[in-house]
């Protein structure tokens, strides 16, 4: 039988974030290594039963992943795919949600809003870090305003992070982000609650900007423009300037 995916997802999501509200990381780290499983059943919005399976896999060094998978109950009933929900645990007790991205004709809509900015680090790039385990660096000038740049009162203030001229970056520590966009043209734009916007646009021989995370998600601006994204490879990490090599999916305009 087909499962209803709109009333598995609300049992998934339901359990799943009572489950990572009370998970302690040693207690995960046991039932990964007995591969111990746990179950539910429950009555859904349609009145059909459904079974709620409880389980946790490896993820990388020192993280967990919490499973929650969602079918029938009834075992002639079973859909061949069930639904699955999924939050990543770190051994400091940290937990994150996988990303969930939406790809549209000519940009992506990032997974980090809600995402606040926790820390703001300067070097040879301007580098914001969230409280999504997300880092977002910017390696090329990047344009702040207060509002959109098309706003006719915008004042948009340069930020060129390879001579560290980031100054008023610093007002972005304990923004939260409301609407990040990166354009297929590699283009990025994030909107955030203050009503700031911060641009960057495409390098003529650099990767102008990169994100990594939640987990192993990655963006990278192109030089000469155009967006690759993917997930991490196994194997050592890149370098600054050969990021790009260990991107699996690459869309370009």
């Amino acid at each position: 039988m087909k499962l209803n995916e709109k009333v598995a997802a609300g049992i998934a999501e339901e359990y799943l974030d009572r489950w990572r509200r009370v998970a302690r990381y040693d207690e995960l780290a046991v039932m990964e290594e007995n591969g111990d499983k746990d179950w539910e059943h429950v009555t859904g919005e349609d009145g059909r039963e459904y079974k709620v399976l409880f389980y946790v896999l490896p993820h990388e060094e020192e993280r967990l992943r919490m499973v929650v998978s969602v079918n029938h109950r009834r075992r002639d009933q079973v859909a061949a795919d069930p639904l699955v929900r999924e939050a990543v645990m770190r051994s400091d007790g940290i937990v994150t949600t996988p990303a969930d991205l939406a790809e549209l004709e000519d940009r992506w809509l990032l997974p980090y809003r809600g995402m606040q900015v926790v820390q703001v680090r300067v070097s040879y790039q301007l580098t914001l870090l969230l409280d999504g385990d997300v880092q977002v660096n910017i390696e090329s000038t990047a344009t702040l305003t207060s509002g959109p740049l098309s706003a006719p009162d915008a004042k948009p203030v340069q930020l060129a992070p390879e001579r560290q001229e980031v100054a008023p970056a610093l007002a972005l520590f304990g923004a939260t982000i409301v609407s990040p966009v990166a354009f297929k043209s590699g283009a990025l734009r994030l909107v955030f609650d203050t009503g700031t916007h911060l641009n960057v646009k495409p390098d003529p021989q650099f990767e102008a900007w990169s994100i990594r995370g939640p987990d192993d998600l990655r963006f990278v601006c192109l030089p000469g423009g155009g967006l690759s994204m993917g997930r991490r490879r196994p194997g050592p990490a890149p370098t600054p300037h050969a990021r790009s090599c260990f991107l699996e999916r690459a869309s370009s305009m």
